[in-house]
């Protein structure tokens, strides 16, 4: 196995390789080292730059650890990367053992969102790493999608992308872009950690807040109250659309890199657009 291989090549020893996840990206821990491999997976398909979207994810978690942030830090054991192993690339960060978060953690966890947004507006890009928009990125994968599936559904996606793209609310900075409850979780210390930013674009903050608020509107409105944004209001709400038509798009994706348990999704999104 090229993990293995090449953390012995480093004197990491390996005895256990164990998949921790395995659907945007691989994640594997090389037990008993604490010490995670990120392959992207289904995300690799839609990129025509994976390499940079763990980059991005890297120099994001360097800065938050660098501020005291709680964050998913790279590895000191191993050259955090990137790394092109094989066909596929890989960066390695420390095992952090999260737990999922309840109802009951909205708040810290959406003031934590709005603490990791106000710390990466110092984030400087040294390596030219953050030269896109979620509209940019959109684009690729809507490239990616075209000959794959129905014209007439790519057509609708294309369409639905023109329309729901908004320009920038205010100064553009990194953003994680992909902020939902299964991305936060608690150390045993108590600590709310976001993570997986191999999404982050630059983009507007208002990215990062209608997507949670999408999806989790009490930490959304925590994250919304932290940074003065009314989470009702008409700025906001042109995100969230902007949002729906990034997951119709991806959805898409994860049909044809994932299989059918993924297509009643998928089709719910296109049914929900033309209706």
């Amino acid at each position: 196995m090229a993990l293995v291989a090449f953390a012995s090549g480093h004197g990491v020893k390996v005895e256990t390789p164990t998949v921790l996840s395995d659907t945007s990206n691989l994640v594997v821990q090389l037990a008993p080292a604490p010490i995670v491999a990120r392959i992207p997976n289904v995300t690799a398909a839609g990129r025509d730059r994976p390499e940079v979207s763990l980059g991005r994810e890297l120099a994001i978690c360097s800065h938050l650890d660098r501020l005291g942030i709680p964050t998913t830090r790279p590895s000191a054991e191993l050259p955090p990367g990137p790394h092109r192993l094989g066909d596929r690339w890989v960066s390695f960060v420390e095992f952090t053992e999260l737990e999922p978060v309840d109802d009951d953690a909205a708040g810290q966890a959406g003031e934590r969102l709005a603490d990791v947004i106000g710390a990466l507006t110092t984030l400087e890009d040294e390596g030219g790493l953050f030269d896109r928009s979620l509209r940019d990125e959109a684009e690729v994968v809507l490239a990616r999608l075209a000959g794959r599936i129905a014209s007439d559904d790519h057509q609708l996606l294309v369409e639905w992308a023109a329309e729901a793209f908004v320009a920038n609310q205010g100064d553009s900075q990194p953003v994680h872009a992909d902020p939902h409850r299964r991305n936060v979780g608690r150390r045993s210390d108590g600590e709310v950690v976001w993570f997986d930013f191999d999404d982050a674009v630059y983009d507007s903050p208002f990215v990062d807040l209608a997507t949670l608020q999408r999806s989790w509107p009490e930490a959304g409105a925590a994250a919304c109250a932290r940074l003065g944004v009314d989470p009702g209001g008409p700025e906001l709400a042109r995100y969230i659309e902007q949002r729906e038509a990034w997951g119709g798009i991806w959805a898409q994706m994860f049909v044809l890199e994932l299989g059918e348990e993924y297509r009643a999704g998928a089709a719910a999104a296109l049914d929900g657009r033309r209706q």
